[in-house]
Parts: structure tokens; sequence; C-alpha cells
């Protein structure tokens, strides 16, 4: 009777340990709403109200899912092709990780907008002319609750841009 209780005390430790630790290291899904919106708008981070305001657009919405840890990268852009030079990537790009921690989630995200601003005029030859932005961000998350980001550039007065990030265990 002993030996059979320690056996199946043995096998319910085993089983919760093993629970315990695949929740420990669940997948986690990443989704972040690029929103574009008038400067003239107060932007929150409630999605509801946003989608009902005029002068607020969804510019993209790509959700990942990724071990904990794990990079994940999207490209929104298309190749800007200049003759005898590598194609410029034009458009948005989002690297984000996040992570479990002994108080919840972190991430770590770098948001890039290259923009074409047209060409000028050099030595007779007309050379395109490009604005890049970089912003890194990171901190801590809570498990689905909604982080806004601020993704404008210094230079955008009329339009604002916004990540809308949520990272979840799943």
């Amino acid at each position: 009777m002993k030996t059979t209780m320690n056996t199946t005390l043995k096998a319910t430790v085993l089983a919760l340990l093993t629970l315990g630790l695949s929740h420990l290291h669940a997948d986690i899904e990443i989704e972040a709403k690029l929103i574009e919106a008038s400067s003239d708008v107060s932007v929150t981070s409630d999605l509801t109200a946003l989608s009902q305001m005029k002068g607020v657009d969804l510019l993209y919405a790509p959700r990942l899912t990724v071990k904990p840890g794990t990079k994940a990268k999207v490209n929104i852009t298309r190749d800007f092709t200049i003759e005898g030079q590598e194609p410029i990537p034009v458009g948005i790009e989002l690297e984000v990780s996040a992570d479990e921690t002994q108080d919840g989630l972190s991430y770590i995200a770098t948001y890039k907008l290259t923009e074409f601003e047209g060409f000028r005029d050099t030595e007779g030859k007309q050379q395109p002319i490009f604005h890049t932005i970089t912003i890194p961000f990171n901190g801590p998350a809570q498990d689905n609750v909604p982080i806004l980001i601020d993704a404008s550039g210094k230079n955008e007065t009329s339009k604002k841009r916004y990540i809308h990030l949520t990272i979840k265990k799943v």
C-alpha cells in the first residue's frame, strides 16, 4: 500500500511539475497594430474608441506567435531599385521579441520607417532621397494588456503614428 501511494504521489507531483513548466514556457503571441492619426486626435489604447474616431487609420496589424526570447520580424516594404546598387526597402520594419519574467512579460522591439521623399539633382544626375527613422523601445508587459507607443518622427506635424502592442501567453 505504501509503495503504491508513493508511486501515485510521485506521478502526481511529476505531472504537476510538467504542467507548470509547460505553462512557464508557453508560446507568446505578439500583435502590433500600426495606427496613423491626425495630430489633433487624442489617441488611446482602447481600439474600439479608436476605430470610431475620424482621422484615425489602421495601417497594418500583424500577429505573430513565437517562442519566448525568439526575435520576430515583420517587413511591410517594397524594394526601391537603383541601377547598379542594392535595393533599398521602403516602408515599415518591426522587429520584436518577448519573454517571460518573474513579474510577467517583457519585450524588446525596434520600429523602422523608411520613406522615399523624391529626387535631387546632383551633378546632372537624379539621386533619390530617403528619410529613415528608427525607434527602439522595450519594457515590461502585462498579459493581454495593450501598450501604446508613439512611433512618430520628430518632423511629423500633421499626422502621428502609434504602435498598439499586445503581448500574451498562448
